[in-house]
């Protein structure tokens, strides 16, 4: 049965805009306490003409929406890209305060890269010299991805069909080609899409992560995230650390697009992605808007008994500090909640309602961790959501023993972490009623809920 107009399933947590489309997240930047969160957007629930919406938090939890940011101009709709907090003006585009200058794909006849800047921070001028990097030629050469670069000035990162390219600036306005990546060392199958690099330390080692969005593929079952682990020397990433199989940043459906924020305090790496799935996200039940963006997930390097693999953690702070209940079982507080569940072998966790609908989520004989929608709630607004194909998957573990994993729960977005957060979980949900109880069952041994 749909629950399409019966049942609201605006998440209270995850952002969410007042109304209309939202897919990738963009131009994600941080200046003297606000988070600037930007999307592809149109104004009515299906994707359309792509602007740019706005939004900005002091804890990337409560947003407040701002104006649109940028609208379809003469060279095109306006795609994916990323912003900057120009705090030393070197683009010259500031005018008595540093600028936000955003870089994005100019959507036409083909795919150039332009920018925008702000100096109210709140309201964007593209520049007239658009665009600052030229295609003729390639179909897919995009989603723009701005760094600090490790030799002084700017790079940018893009996607170019079937591999990525470097560009290197001191002005965000002239840009010099560098270097590119793929298609060897790639394992996964999909044009590649919103890149993101960036470096981390473990153990006193600086590690480079490259991030790459492959577009919706059967093999992938659907759109998903690999990442790679290497070095970068100013021109050119190198994959130092090469896995057997394609390492995805989300073990399950609806973990798409995410980049990371610039100049964030400490230059802790915090990355927001859409929290949906491109072979069914125009078919969600959610009426007068569609999509969300996942929560922040702070990123770390993490040793694992089989080499260094990327960990995350969500940025709650200040949530879910109160213990509601512990043990096997007990009745759920609403439809917003943190579920820790621990156990050894072989062992899940079962969210259920009185409609006879429920969410499972455990580790499975095979010793992976897995999650179940298939009888989660309602299906049948889309053949591909309603399929078992999407509604089960399992991911192997890096790490032996004993287990946790902690879910958290926001009316239909669903995140779990589990591993130190080398394994998360990310997948929507539509429960015609709310889920009233969990149980335990086999090894999984305690659970503490917390709101």
């Amino acid at each position: 049965m749909s629950t399409k107009g019966k049942r609201d399933f605006r998440p209270m947590l995850h952002f969410t805009p007042e109304s209309g489309w939202i897919n990738d997240p963009n131009g994600l930047v941080y200046e003297n306490g606000n988070y600037h969160l930007f999307a592809q957007y149109f104004h009515e629930p299906h994707w359309g003409p792509m602007h740019w919406c706005h939004a900005v938090s002091r804890d990337l939890i409560h947003w407040e929406h701002l104006p649109i940011a940028l609208a379809p101009d003469s060279l095109g709709m306006i795609f994916s890209g990323s912003a900057v907090y120009d705090t030393e003006n070197s683009s010259g585009l500031g005018e008595g305060r540093a600028p936000i200058v955003a870089m994005y794909t100019s959507h036409g006849d083909t795919e150039q890269q332009s920018i925008a800047f702000s100096t109210d921070l709140i309201h964007f001028t593209p520049y007239d010299g658009n665009p600052v990097i030229e295609n003729k030629t390639l179909p897919d050469f995009r989603d723009p991805k701005l760094f600090r670069h490790p030799l002084g000035g700017w790079g940018v990162v893009m996607a170019a069909g079937d591999r990525v390219v470097f560009y290197r600036s001191e002005n965000l306005k002239e840009w010099e080609k560098t270097g590119e990546f793929g298609p060897g060392g790639n394992l996964s199958k999909g044009v590649w899409e919103c890149p993101d690099l960036f470096p981390l330390t473990l153990d006193g080692k600086e590690y480079w992560i490259l991030l790459v969005s492959m577009g919706a593929n059967e093999e992938n079952r659907g759109s998903r995230t690999q990442y790679f682990i290497g070095a970068f020397d100013g021109k050119t990433f190198t994959c130092a650390q090469p896995f057997d199989h394609t390492e995805f940043i989300d073990q399950s459906f609806d973990h798409y697009a995410g980049v990371t924020f610039d100049h964030t305090p400490g230059g802790e790496k915090l990355m927001v992605a859409w929290c949906a799935n491109w072979v069914y996200a125009n078919s969600l039940p959610t009426g007068d808007f569609c999509g969300q963006m996942t929560f922040a997930r702070r990123f770390s390097l993490v040793q694992t008994p089989k080499g260094v693999r990327l960990g995350g953690s969500p940025v709650t702070d200040g949530i879910f500090e109160k213990e509601a209940a512990s043990g096997k079982e007990g009745t759920l507080p609403g439809e917003v909640f943190r579920l820790t569940v621990r156990g050894n072998g072989t062992g899940k966790a079962v969210l259920f309602n009185d409609a006879g609908e429920e969410f499972v989520f455990g580790v499975n004989q095979a010793g992976e961790m897995f999650i179940d929608r298939r009888r989660a709630g309602a299906r049948d607004f889309d053949e591909h959501f309603s399929s078992d194909r999407y509604g089960i998957i399992s991911a192997t573990r890096f790490f032996d023993g004993g287990w946790e994993m902690d879910l958290y729960f926001d009316h239909s977005v669903t995140e779990i972490y589990a591993d130190q957060g080398t394994r998360t979980f990310t997948q929507l949900v539509y429960p015609n009623a709310p889920y009233t109880c969990f149980r335990l069952e086999g090894g999984a041994e305690t659970a503490v809920l917390r709101v």
